[in-house]
This record gives C-alpha cells, structure tokens and sequence, in this order.
C-alpha cells in the first residue's frame, strides 16, 4: 500500500515537471564519520559496557531509570483506529463516517479488522528467549536510558518465488532486542545507511564487499544492502536489511547514533560509587585509620621497641588503642595526634550525596518524591508539582512509542489501519469525568435554547462530545401580519397602553413628554416612584390590597443606606434614614436634569395663561 501510494506520487510528480528543467540542490559531500563500521560517540576512556556497569552498580541511577521505566509502561498499551472512514480512490482519512468522499466523491472503506489478528496473537507470545512483548519493550527503555541507542530486531521469514527468485511475501515470526555493545550502524560518510555491504536474502552467509558486484552465487538473487550488522553472533557477523532492525534515540537523536545520558553524568555517578565505597570501608573492621599518634621523646630506642610490641597487638586487634608513657630528660616530650581524614559530618556528606541525587534525577525528569524521599517533599502543592514534573517526563518517554518506535514495528507487521498507542500514566478520576460530562450537557441545554440543535459524537463510552447544527435562518414577517413568536419585530407597533412616541398621557395619568412619569400636582417622579415609597408588590388572591415590599438590602445605591465602600452623600440619598437630620438637599430633592428643564418649559408654555 505505502509503495503504491509513493509510486502514485512519483508519477505525478515526474508528469508535473516535464515542461521544466530539473535542478538539485548538491548533496554534503564532507565525511561525518570514519571509514569502516562507525562507532558511537564516548568520552575517551570509557566504554559501553562500563555505561551499564554503573548503571547496575550505582543505586541511585538505578532506581532514577527502574521508576521511569515502571510510569512509562505501568497500564500497558491498548489498540486504536488511526480513522473510522477512508477514501478509495485518493485515500484521504476522516474522523468520522462518510459514505462518499467529499474531496473526489469516491467509495470509502471502514478500517480492516483483519489486520490485526496475526499481531496480537503474536504479542501475547513469547519469543526465543522466552520474553513477552512488554519484556523486551522494557529492555528497549533501559538501552534508551543507558545508551540513548535502542535495537529492535524483526526476525522475518521470507518466501521466495523458486522461478524469479523473488520475495512473494513474508512475515515477522519473533521480536527480540539487539544489544547495543554490539550492534552497529552501516552508513556512508554522509551518514546514509547502507552504500558497503549486501547480502542475500536466504543465504547470509553470502556478502559482497565494497566494490564487488552481481547476484547471490548460490541462489541468483539479487542482493540487497546492510544496514545493521551484530558482530557477536557466536563469533560470526550477522548482516541484516532494511526493514529488519528498528533503531530509535530518546534523549540527542543524530543521523546514526544518540549520546548516552551515563556518559554525560559519568562523573556525577562515579562520585555516588565512590562515597558509597567509603561508607561500605568506614563500617568494616579493616578500615583506614582517622590519624596517626605524634610522640616526642630523647629515647628512641625505648620509643621502638614500644611500637613494635604495639604493631603485633594491633595485628592480632585492629580495634586495639595502645598507651604510651613518656619519660623525657629534658622536659620536651609529649604527645600529639595528627587527624588523616575529616568526618561525614565535617566532609558534608550528605549534602554532597543529595545534590549529585537531585542532579541525576533532574536529567530524568524523576522527582524525589517516587524515589520515596518524603522528607523534603515539603507539602502537598510541592508533592502536586513533583507529580507534574514526572508525568510530564512519563509523556515524553510515551511519544518516543507511539510516534516512533510503534509505527515502525506495524509498518514490519503491514499494519496500516491501526496504532498501539500507551494508556496515559494518571488513570482519571471517575468524579472528574462525571464533571466533564455533566458541563458537556449542560453547554448542549443552552445551546439549544439559543435554536442550535446538538447531536451525540460516538467516541466509545468514556466521554460525551456534542456537535451543533447552525439552525436556518427565518423568514422576516409579511407587513401588517401577526407578530413571529418571540416577541415584536424591529420597526413594529410599540406595546399597549404606551402612547406612541412616548408623549403625553392623559390629566392625573402622571406622563409627560419624553416617557417621564409624573407625580399628581405636575411634580416629576423620580425613579418612577415617589420618594420615600416602597414598591408595591402583586396582589395576592383574598388580599383587599397590596402588600408593601419590604425596604431594600442595606449596600445598595441611592437608598440613603451606608455602603461597604463609603458612607452614602447626602446627593444620593431618596429618603432621610429614621432618627437622621433632614437636610436641604433632602428637602428640595435632586437637582434636575436638563431633560427635565426642556420637558417643564415646554408644559408652561403649551398652558394658558393664569391657569
């Protein structure tokens, strides 16, 4: 299918330019690497095999890449479709279900359940080291974390047609991990893989070298290029082709090799061993004396064959403290002791011995609180940000699967429709997605009040999602017809009782020009109640009046009531509060406005006169 797809394009491609000239940008021709098998990049003195000595020896390193490896694949990997519908004709995938391609109106197809059944039953399997999948997946990890170079080794069997010599097809019989003491990279100068060495497909044993050409002498086959050599197979140089070896990087990958993150903290970690070793020594009977005893005196002799006798006593008892008397002639013996090596507490040791932790784990991405170092985890928000910190290392470990390593391994399987994708390392709370769901309907309650109409998205049993369909738009009301439900339409007959163009209501109706409601004696409202009135409430069945509508909430604004902000002016009060002074500005009331002014004018002006 991807040959197809490529070659597709290919064509297309080459009838696109034939009316052009074709130009090429020139390939680096400078050598990246030394001729011959190339090696992985190490700091002088140092080894693969001792990156994985110390990290088996050393603790601290050893827990840092045991944890990661145990969050990245503590819930296992489970199978998803890469799409629900895909095109024939051009394939393009959808998320969703479509019966005809909109792009090319082809016929669509549905992901291939059968593509799977070969790999999961092979997965469940155990291969020729009696591994499990996730065994050798969990291998894979710690070649990442030690080397930052990881090999994934597909055993293939190939059926070859006996006519053509040709690969009719094949299939992935084991999975097994390629060491990375001794797996190699085949690469030109460049860096390209391949360009030195081929072999034949059925016989292995048969290799041209740089320069030889020609088919398999046993076979006739056409042979094909290395990419991936292991030079300890029983003392015998296994060569493997294209599609056979996975190799990935986590941390720096390059065109060939990672840097290994032990080498970077060689040192760091040397360090750990070595403090660990003084311990181990300071607590043994043979331990390195703290100091020496400094004795002065004229008779060396006698001083002698002192020690002498305390050098066996010391033999026999490492722990012995011998006595020393000291006579001296002249008045200038004594005794002195000289210190060799200061205490843990005067070394710092456990300063020393957290930092180089925190330094290591902080690489990582592992924080103290999974290495069960409670003791500075400092509260819960410090253990909350510790828990990030380490998730957000977890994802990042997870993406190296399932964008690298995983695709390539179904592209060996010719898995196309489907993804191994890793569970998320925090399994989510069942309240938390209750939550989730709940807000969901609720987004879809007001969106249909606003005419929109939502419809349930399949996405399995975990999470509701809702798409909306925009509602079409309504036609405008015939003039002079029945308002649309709803309400009135733009430009239409104002409400009852509401005098068009809000002018003048009737004597004693309390309107004036401009829709400001006026009080019996000409005297405009404010606020449309009298001062000091409270609001009237709705009569109640068998209630001979209204009732009255208790005074509003102390805090509001223009009541005469202090607020939490400041004490109310006089300005803004309607009615003196019970037992205040009444003052002026109460009496005469608010200035006003000029709205107002004009409305009254024009009142007195419109009377008669002497009215």
């Amino acid at each position: 299918m991807a040959d197809d797809e490529e070659g597709r394009i290919s064509r297309f491609l080459s009838a696109l330019a034939k009316p052009f000239k074709r130009r090429q940008t020139p390939t680096p021709t400078m050598p990246l690497w030394s001729s011959g098998i190339q090696e992985p990049i190490m700091a002088q003195g140092i080894t693969i095999p001792a990156l994985y000595a110390v990290s088996k020896e050393n603790l601290i390193l050893r827990t840092v890449i045991a944890k990661l490896g145990q969050e990245i694949f503590r819930r296992g990997y489970y199978w998803e479709k890469k799409f629900l519908s895909k095109c024939v004709e051009c394939d393009e995938e959808f998320q969703h279900e479509e019966e005809v391609c909109p792009t090319c109106e082809g016929e669509t197809r549905k992901p291939d359940v059968d593509e799977t059944t070969y790999a999961k039953w092979l997965f469940k399997q155990e291969n020729s080291m009696d591994q499990t999948f996730m065994q050798v997946i969990h291998e894979v990890e710690r070649d990442l974390d030690i080397v930052d170079d990881a090999f994934l080794v597909l055993v293939k069997e190939y059926y070859v047609d006996p006519e053509t010599q040709e690969v009719s097809f094949f299939r992935v019989k084991d999975i097994v991990r390629g060491d990375p003491i001794f797996m190699r990279i085949i690469a030109d100068k460049r860096g390209v893989r391949g360009g030195r060495y081929k072999t034949c497909l059925v016989h292995r044993d048969e290799v041209h070298s740089p320069g030889q050409e020609g088919d398999c002498e046993v076979c006739g086959a056409k042979m094909r290029e290395v990419h991936y050599v292991n030079m300890a197979g029983s003392g015998k140089t296994q060569y493997y082709i294209k599609g056979e070896v996975i190799h990935i990087s986590k941390y720096q990958p390059s065109k060939l090799y990672g840097t290994s993150p032990v080498n970077t903290m060689w040192r760091q970690a040397m360090t750990l061993t070595a403090m660990d070793n003084y311990i181990y020594t300071a607590y043994q009977k043979r331990r390195s004396p703290k100091g020496i005893i400094s004795v002065t005196t004229d008779n060396l002799e006698s001083m002698k064959s002192f020690w002498k006798s305390v050098d066996e006593k010391m033999e026999r008892d490492p722990h012995y403290i011998p006595k020393v008397g000291i006579e001296s002639a002249s008045g200038r013996g004594g005794v002195n002791w000289v210190k060799f090596m200061d205490t843990l507490e005067e070394m710092q040791y456990i300063a020393v011995r957290d930092e180089i932790r925190n330094r290591i784990a902080a690489f990582f991405g592992v924080s103290s609180i999974f290495m069960i170092d409670s003791g500075k985890s400092g509260g819960l928000n410090n253990e909350g940000m510790q828990i990030l910190v380490t998730n957000r290392a977890v994802e990042f470990g997870q993406k190296v699967y399932t964008e690298l390593l995983f695709p390539r391994l179904l592209k060996g399987f010719g898995i196309h429709d489907w993804k191994l994708t890793l569970y998320p390392n925090e399994e989510e709370d069942e309240i938390t997605r209750l939550r989730r769901d709940e807000m969901e309907v609720n987004l879809a309650q007001r969106m249909m009040m606003l005419g929109y109409k939502p419809e349930l998205m399949e996405q399995g049993d975990r999470d509701i999602r809702f798409t909306y369909t925009q509602p079409p738009p309504q036609p405008p009301a015939p003039p002079g017809g029945a308002p649309p439900p709803g309400g009135m339409p733009p430009g239409g007959a104002p409400p009852p009782m509401m005098p068009p163009g809000g002018g003048m209501m009737p004597p004693g109706g309390g309107m004036m020009p401009g829709g400001h409601p006026m009080m019996p004696g000409g005297r405009p409202m404010m606020g449309g109640m009298p001062p000091g009135m409270p609001p009237m409430m709705p009569p109640q069945p068998g209630m001979a009046h209204p009732p009255m509508m208790p005074p509003t909430q102390p805090g509001g604004e223009g009541v005469g009531i202090r607020n939490p902000r400041s004490p109310a002016r006089p300005q803004q009060r309607g009615s003196p509060g019970i037992g205040s002074p009444v003052t002026s500005v109460q009496q005469r009331g608010a200035a006003p406005t000029q709205g107002m002014l004009n409305s009254n004018a024009l009142m007195n002006a419109r009377r008669p006169r002497g009215a």
